[in-house]
């Protein structure tokens, strides 16, 4: 490393935001609320019109089955660095030291690189596997009653499609934002793919296209989501004249950041049990029923993610508050403001599902075809699983600013292995609806676990912190 004192460069390290904890958090709930909502509007827009072009449901269901493999893959194998940016970054802005931010950063930024190639090598590798494992569970998929697909196309779809894995090199640029309470950036970003996607489908319907041009517009989609957000990153970080700190520094060492790497391998654990539950179901619908009933899923699937997608933002925003609460040991405000959040989550989940309820049939038999008519239901069912999965979000990210994530990789260990055995337990008795009792009861234990241990945990450190 240069000798020169990075501390001296005059770095920007304040906060965008000048409001309190409450005002912050409103603020930045409704603004990402709000840009994942019309998010969310216009991927329930772009499914219905991808339907109508491709009315052939093999097709459908393989074009949605292709884009959820790329993400299984690069979900799983992704590396959540941006929650470590975050915690351990809380306390270097609080101390001006750009030196072991720039550290944290450049290691960050090293992890990202590395966990992209490796989730693009399993992904185009292990693609036999799952053609293996269809073919020992029995099912004969519909490719063979169907010239639209056969496996050896649909394998060179999932090679070519997965490429774009390489550049969603995201956890950095999300974490940089977070902690610089920048969700402005953020909220926009999220309109950025479905935009994209709406647009190409509106066209794609005018001019008749097929499969394979659904396919581009879907690679072109999530790959302007992906740079565009690394695009802001770099400016955002030269705006606060970070780079030389960046550039200077050595990538964080045991010795200077001790507590970096157990807690970084035990959260990627974590995220990644997170991520396997959340995208097992198309993996296994697929694997079990076949694209038809996949495409049926995928509809049901996009109708809660109304709720998902709110869920995951709010954590984002809920996230770099509890761990600067966690860094000034306020215990007392980070409890109470954990309950809270867990319960207006709860709250708004259980409202929409009585939406989805009330309404949801006759949408989707105004949007869709006969063959959809499952999908309501299942959405509910997906809601009501998502509502539980959302009151335990703050409690995990309790966890995480405690530096106690080993606890949230037992709590997610049970409720994913306690889900993926249920789907394949019930799917001979309840069908496709096997995979929504599967994802509420998982999403229960989850929800209690994660309560109780958190409580247990917080109690704990207040002990601690009276002594």
């Amino acid at each position: 490393m240069s000798k020169r004192n990075i501390p001296d460069i005059e770095a920007d390290l304040t906060l965008t935001s000048k409001l309190d904890l409450r005002g912050r958090m409103l603020s930045n709930t409704g603004l990402l609320g709000g840009s994942r909502l019309l998010s969310a509007l216009m991927g329930v827009a772009t499914l219905i019109i991808t339907a109508r072009v491709l009315s052939d449901n093999v097709a459908f269901g393989t074009l949605l089955f292709v884009h959820a493999y790329m993400l299984f893959f690069s979900e799983i194998v992704s590396f959540q660095i941006w929650q470590a940016l975050i915690r351990f970054g809380s306390d270097e802005l609080k101390s001006k030291n750009a030196r072991r931010l720039g550290a944290l950063i450049k290691t960050g930024l090293l992890i990202d690189f590395l966990a992209a190639i490796v989730a693009f090598i399993l992904a185009i590798s292990l693609f036999n596997v799952f053609l293996w494992g269809q073919s020992l569970i029995g099912y004969e998929t519909a490719f063979s009653a169907t010239e639209a697909v056969d496996p050896e196309t649909l394998k060179t779809m999932i090679i070519a499609y997965c490429s774009v894995i390489l550049f969603r090199q995201l956890n950095v640029a999300i974490g940089v934002f977070r902690l610089f309470d920048k969700f402005t950036v953020l909220a926009a970003r999220a309109l950025v793919m479905p935009g994209i996607r709406l647009i190409g489908v509106l066209i794609a319907y005018t001019q008749g296209w097929g499969l394979r041009e659904f396919l581009i517009i879907w690679f072109v989609a999530s790959l302007a989501g992906y740079l565009v957000l690394q695009i802001f990153a770099v400016r955002e970080l030269a705006k606060r004249r970070l780079w030389p700190a960046i550039r200077e520094a050595n990538f964080c060492r045991r010795a200077t950041f001790p507590q970096l790497y157990p807690f970084i391998i035990k959260t990627n654990i974590d995220s990644t049990l997170n991520a396997l539950k959340t995208n097992f179901p198309s993996l296994a619908v697929m694997l079990v029923f076949g694209p038809v009933l996949f495409a049926v899923y995928k509809v049901a699937e996009e109708i809660s993610r109304l709720l998902s997608r709110g869920i995951g933002l709010f954590d984002q925003v809920l996230f770099p508050e509890l761990s600067r609460m966690a860094a000034d040991l306020d215990l007392k405000g980070l409890t109470k403001t954990t309950a809270k959040a867990a319960l207006g989550i709860g709250i708004i989940g259980f409202v929409i599902s009585a939406i989805v309820l009330i309404f949801g049939v006759d949408l989707v038999k105004t949007a869709f075809d006969a063959s959809f008519e499952h999908a309501p239901l299942l959405a509910v069912m997906l809601l009501v699983a998502t509502s539980l999965i959302g009151i335990a979000t703050p409690f995990y990210s309790a966890f995480y600013v405690l530096m106690r994530p080993g606890a949230a990789i037992w709590v997610r260990v049970i409720g994913t292995l306690s889900f993926i055995a249920l789907f394949f337990i019930l799917a001979d008795r309840f069908e496709l609806f096997a995979i929504g009792w599967a994802a509420i009861i998982g999403a229960a234990i989850e929800a209690i676990l994660v309560m109780t241990l958190t409580s247990w945990l917080i109690k704990k450190a207040r002990g601690l912190s009276q002594k």
